[in-house]
């Protein structure tokens, strides 16, 4: 890694991480027990790598002011280190606080200028976007929120100059040809749309990237159809000779980031859908309920897409083992293994996936609007409804938790925080509840991965003033 920013900026997350940790990393995964020497910091104790990880950082937001400072351009877009006040979590919020302190001299509001890339553009991209995790690690919600527009606004440069655009030049879902970005760039789209849709998700707001640009999507990868459809990849695709090589388990992942981002964009507009379909408000179609049968119109959609993408896997995204909850009295009744199956994924990246899916699964659900009031059902076929989508729901969970349970690896672990955070909204077993708090505490204790915001939220709900550690 020859490029300073880049690697000051991953040298500024890395040591935000183990700061989190303590220095700490997990013996899994090997052969043996104790770690080499190689693997182990000397002396340790005597580190302050919140203090290293802050110096690191405000080398790389300074060497990306000198990459971004060589245009005149008057056009500016906000880019602000993170502050202490930053620190505190909003999850309603995403703007910046008015009484920010700045944590060093150098920490100082930035502004970008929209300027032209220089040699380095895959690079610069690449360490912005290093950069946002770096905001999101401890849930530093506002600097984060300001990161990920920042990082938005070099996409949007880098369209200017004719590579990956964010923007379709055209109408929304209008097919446009792309220049193909390089592997760089691509890897560099998808950790930002991940970010785009896990901060969409979780201060309940729009996406920064398009979803209805499937032009957008295509040059990053996806097999889409006319449509916007997932074209399937357990099976060659005769119809598209041009595309007969199917997605890969990484790019199959990827699809269901576009789906849920769709998903959390539908969630985001409420009971309205009148960005999308434009209405009268003086019209009497709205005393019959028109809006809700457009909302279910679309979550029908939704659902189709969801299960073409699930209906088009490939055997990798089936679990290679389950093993089902011990119910013979053997082990405590509250127990993890007690009430939940353990499953286990032989890659790890399909686990991740499943979860996120049934997570996608859980929310559509919840979210699934009634019939219009114009034509009234039935009481016993409301509740039926009911009924059916409680037993869907808690299906879903359980796979969730019991993915969690099969010890996957800590790439598969700092994705899992939202699906069970999903899940543990829709538990209603107190015995359930404390296991998956468990669940969601490993995650922080081992990887330094925040999650005690969800682990609080998760107890004011359910009414518990505090659980069991």
């Amino acid at each position: 890694m020859s490029n300073p920013l880049l690697r000051y900026s991953a040298c500024a997350y890395a040591a935000k991480q183990l700061g989190r940790v303590r220095g700490r990393k997990a013996v899994l995964g090997g052969n043996v027990s104790r770690q080499g020497d190689m693997e182990l910091y000397p002396r340790p104790d005597n580190v302050d790598w919140a203090y290293i990880g802050a110096k690191y950082y405000d080398r790389a937001i300074s060497l990306l002011m000198e990459e971004l400072s060589h245009s005149g351009s008057q056009d500016v877009v906000p880019l602000t280190p993170m502050t202490a006040a930053d620190e505190t979590f909003s999850p309603q919020g995403s703007t910046a606080s008015t009484h920010s302190t700045p944590r060093t001299p150098g920490n100082k509001r930035r502004r970008l200028s929209r300027t032209t890339f220089s040699n380095h553009a895959d690079e610069t991209l690449a360490a912005a976007s290093i950069l946002c995790v770096y905001e999101f690690l401890d849930n530093a919600n506002t600097a984060w929120a300001r990161h990920l527009s920042g990082t938005k606004s070099l996409f949007d440069m880098a369209e200017k100059e004719g590579m990956m655009p964010v923007r379709s030049p055209t109408s929304p879902g209008a097919l446009s040809e792309r220049i193909k970005p390089s592997r760089a760039r691509k890897a560099t789209f998808w950790n930002f749309a991940r970010q785009d849709f896990l901060a969409a998700f979780i201060n309940e707001g729009q996406t920064r990237l398009s979803t209805d640009d499937i032009g957008l999507w295509r040059a990053a990868g996806l097999h889409l159809d006319d449509q916007g459809l997932v074209i399937p990849s357990n099976t060659e695709d005769s119809q598209f000779p041009e595309r007969q090589l199917v997605m890969r388990e990484d790019m199959i992942s990827n699809a269901l980031i576009f789906l849920m981002s769709k998903i959390v964009n539908y969630l985001a507009s409420g009971d309205s859908v009148d960005h999308v379909f434009p209405q009268d408000p003086a019209s009497p179609s709205g005393l019959i309920g028109i809006n809700q049968m457009l909302l279910l119109q679309r979550w029908k959609e939704l659902e189709k897409e969801l299960d073409t993408w699930l209906k088009g896997l490939p055997d990798t995204f089936k679990p290679c083992a389950r093993l089902p909850p011990v119910t013979d009295g053997s082990i405590p009744a509250d127990s993890a293994r007690a009430l939940f199956s353990e499953i286990w994924y032989s890659i790890p990246m399909c686990a991740s996936t499943m979860q996120s899916y049934h997570m996608a699964r859980t929310v559509l659900l919840i979210n699934k609007p009634h019939e219009s009031t114009a034509r009234r059902s039935t009481l016993s076929n409301r509740l039926f409804s009911y009924r059916s989508i409680e037993v869907e729901v808690r299906h879903h969970s359980h796979e969730i938790c019991g993915i969690a349970l099969g010890r996957p690896e800590g790439s598969v672990r700092i994705h899992q925080v939202q699906p069970l955070f999903v899940a543990g909204q829709c538990l209603t077993d107190s015995r359930e509840r404390r296991v998956l708090l468990e669940l969601l505490r490993g995650v922080e204790n081992d990887l330094g991965w925040a999650t005690d915001y969800r682990v609080q939220q998760l107890l004011k709900e359910w009414n518990w003033s505090q659980s069991p550690r």
